[in-house]
């Protein structure tokens, strides 16, 4: 009695803390969808037309922007950086993982140390970087500078997908004659798909929600998304219903590919192995 009555106690206590959060998202998805809100969380009167911005323009500072021009260029910035995540940590994780060479383990340590350090310290190097290189207010150069940050941890993260390939698969390949890359490339990546999607994943949703390097490297004429919700909200009249809608908009495609790879995400490994000859 007395462990389910503690048990009872625990969930009372969790409960208590999640109902501010769970108000929050009930007010927020509400809002989008009504013409104003009561007391800040029960909403007025249904209405779509907060919405409006999918079908007309959205005044943005002196100008008349549209929706999809923006969603297509935060797309892009996306995508790009999670390709190249992508396919460096595919790469290198190949190698970390197969290749035995001096200073494997120094390496790897690195990887965990370059993580931890932040972007916005990296912020001044990086925009030097680019502009010597002609790439700065460029999506292309912005999107790779910003996978740049997530290439570490993507490589631990596809390196436990190589390890997971046993060793005579490789051996085989290389007796019937495949070179390092055909091994990589016609083998292994068809074995860690899942492990690709991950990667992907990774590198696609950090650039997607990225703001300071969207703001401070990309001039004001290419938006994305990030900074589109931070202009609105810098206006004289802030209009909470549409900036409600814009956010709802902005994190679904997100929520789109996460559902549409989870089966593949959920998937471990189905081969035993381990990363040493």
């Amino acid at each position: 009695m007395k462990k389910i009555f503690d048990k009872w106690i625990i969930y009372i206590i969790l409960s208590l803390i999640a109902i501010p959060f769970l108000i929050m998202y009930i007010a927020f998805f509400a809002q989008a969808f009504s013409k104003g809100m009561s007391l800040g969380i029960i909403p007025q009167k249904l209405s779509f037309s907060n919405f409006s911005f999918l079908w007309s323009t959205i005044p943005w500072g002196l100008e008349k922007t549209r929706i999809w021009g923006i969603f297509l260029n935060t797309f892009l910035f996306a995508s790009i950086s999670g390709l190249a995540v992508t396919v460096v940590c595919t790469l290198t994780g190949y190698a970390l993982s197969r290749i035995e060479f001096r200073g494997k383990a120094f390496l790897l340590s690195m990887q965990l140390i370059l993580h931890a350090i932040s972007g916005q310290i990296l912020l001044i190097a990086i925009f030097f970087l680019l502009l010597y290189t002609k790439l700065l207010y460029k999506i292309p150069g912005v999107a790779l500078a910003r996978a740049s940050l997530e290439i570490p941890l993507g490589v631990w993260m596809i390196k436990g997908f190589f390890d997971a390939v046993p060793w005579d698969i490789e051996r085989s390949a290389m007796i019937d004659g495949c070179t390092r890359f055909q091994i990589w490339y016609k083998i292994f990546l068809p074995l860690i798909k899942p492990g690709l999607g991950a990667v992907f994943i990774w590198g696609f949703l950090f650039a997607w929600h990225d703001f300071i390097y969207a703001y401070t490297l990309l001039p004001g004429t290419v938006p994305l998304l990030s900074t589109l919700v931070q202009g609105l909200l810098a206006t004289e009249v802030v209009d909470y219903g549409v900036i409600a809608a814009i956010s709802l908009f902005y994190m679904l495609p997100p929520l789109f590919l996460f559902v549409f790879l989870q089966k593949a995400l959920m998937k471990a490994p189905i081969m035993g192995g381990k990363g040493m000859a």
